[in-house]
């Protein structure tokens, strides 16, 4: 049951109608068996691992509250179990090949199995340890029901591509259920429109291209095209499903976490990470960064840096070791692979780079008489941010890293038979595709100028609106891409 799939649509209008029949009291009830079969459409008896990650994640926190001088090690216990799920099903090949190839003249060889893994795996089980963390610091009280906390972790809008969520945010809303709001539901399905535009007339377009570049092994220029159309392909993939999840979730009257902030206008790296996939970084500083930041072993790393004179190079210090467990718990989390290990240590080394050198660059600028808030500077900072998350991407898509540098190595070299058409889209497509860039740098640049869009939807007369609606509507169903032979099933980030 794809996000992307009219069962599903049917599935969310059935859901939506006996939600709000029901007693306000009693409607989380309908949500968890909306959940329950949602999530066993995907992946079956498999939902036991969700129910024995919840079961940890109950008898802990309540076993904290009991037991309040053990919490510590309660703490501790729970989220190596947490952990040990994950790695088990996810990560165990991966890391028992590595085991296996470094120290093969031992003899000892560590067996291992490449399991099925139930949905959403990597984000439930972040969330059931940021649930348990924060009842551990008293951010929030433990759940006594354990059916709402099952609620909250296979919460169909966000289980297969997030955003992560916090309980905090999202119970209060969940189990105290709002009132039919109609205003509410027109934006939503407005939100819910604009994601299905985003997935199925512009990503799904890019996807044909950049499909057939990697499976033919297209080279030269066409490869700076190719790297172009990836990262926007897995934007408005990604960015089109939190859209259209968001809106669902806003139909029931909960709110999801932002994930995205127009991360294309970012000036630095940094700044780019700030704005994409944003839950996945608030959880990577919270749960790692903060942690390691103000470990013991960090703090006398930190006293041993106050002998040094230069306060530039101390700083950095102290912040390149945390910072490298956040880049590769990001890479890792991607995927049980040394690409993914690889891209995350891509960035991470570019803004070591960057804090490093800030002094000299500082100087440079000075020395040349930059005027850094023109914005031809910020102009050049968004390009050459753009570029560089172009190559990031490059990685991100290519098979593994023998495939990246090839595609590289050949950027130079012409091919002379290369056409349009041999990589699958025609003169139509280029010009639907164009519009499309058109309407989405509108609505970003509208977004950045702080406009809401959809409020000032709302605002305009009935007849404007339909049309707007109408148009969505109508350019999903000309110009989408699905049909026989075409699954609209893989939203790319479903794999993760």
């Amino acid at each position: 049951m794809s996000y992307a799939s009219l069962k599903f649509l049917f599935f969310v209008l059935f859901l939506m109608g006996v939600y709000y029949v029901f007693p306000r009291k009693y409607r989380w009830i309908v949500l968890l068996m909306g959940n329950i079969i949602f999530y066993c459409s995907f992946s079956g008896i498999l939902i036991l691992y969700a129910v024995f990650g919840t079961v940890i994640s109950f008898v802990a926190t309540n076993l904290m509250s009991k037991y309040s001088k053990k919490k510590k090690i309660i703490l501790l216990f729970s989220i190596i179990i947490e952990l040990s799920l994950l790695l088990l099903l996810k990560y165990n090949n991966f890391f028992a090949s590595i085991f296996n190839k470094l120290f093969k003249f031992t003899g000892i060889v560590i067996p291992y199995k490449k399991f099925i893994l139930p949905i959403g795996i990597s984000y439930f089980i972040l969330e059931m340890i940021s649930y348990i963390v924060d009842v551990y610091r008293k951010k929030i009280d433990e759940e006594k029901n354990i059916f709402k906390l099952f609620t909250f972790f296979i919460y169909f809008p966000k289980v297969v591509e997030g955003p992560f969520s916090r309980y905090s945010d999202l119970s209060k809303n969940m189990f105290n259920s709002c009132s039919f709001d109609y205003e509410r539901f027109r934006k939503a399905f407005v939100l819910i429109g604009y994601g299905f535009f985003l997935k199925l007339v512009i990503s799904d377009r890019l996807g044909i291209f950049v499909n057939n570049f990697f499976d033919e092994g297209y080279c030269g220029p066409v490869t700076i095209l190719a790297m172009i159309f990836y990262t926007f392909q897995l934007y408005t993939d990604f960015s089109g499903c939190i859209d259209i999840v968001t809106g669902i979730s806003e139909l029931f009257g909960i709110d999801l976490a932002k994930n995205f902030n127009q991360p294309f206008f970012s000036t630095s790296i940094n700044e780019f990470w700030r704005r994409w996939h944003i839950t996945l970084g608030n959880w990577l500083k919270e749960y790692v960064f903060y942690p390691i930041s103000l470990s013991k072993m960090n703090l006398k790393l930190n006293l041993k840096l106050k002998k040094i004179k230069s306060k530039h190079l101390s700083k950095f210090i102290r912040t390149a070791f945390p910072l490298l467990f956040v880049w590769l718990c990001n890479g890792l989390w991607h995927g049980p692979s040394i690409k993914y290990v690889i891209y995350g240590l891509y960035y991470y080394v570019l803004m070591m780079i960057g804090i490093l050198l800030k002094p000299i660059f500082d100087k440079i600028i000075s020395f040349l008489k930059i005027n850094v808030k023109n914005f031809s500077y910020k102009f050049f900072q968004i390009i050459r941010t753009f570029f560089i998350v172009c190559i990031g991407m490059l990685m991100f898509r290519s098979v593994d890293l023998k495939q990246f540098f090839t595609i590289l190595s050949k950027i130079n070299v012409i091919d002379k038979t290369f056409k349009f058409k041999n990589l699958g889209l025609t003169s139509g497509d280029m010009f639907i595709l164009l519009i499309g860039f058109i309407i989405i740098f509108s609505i970003g640049l509208a977004k950045e100028l702080k406009i809401d869009v959809r409020s000032k939807l709302e605002e305009q007369n009935m007849i404007f609106r339909w049309i707007t609606y109408l148009i969505i509507i109508f350019s999903i169903l000309l110009f989408g891409i699905y049909g026989k032979g075409y699954s609209a099933a893989s939203f790319i980030y479903g794999g993760f």
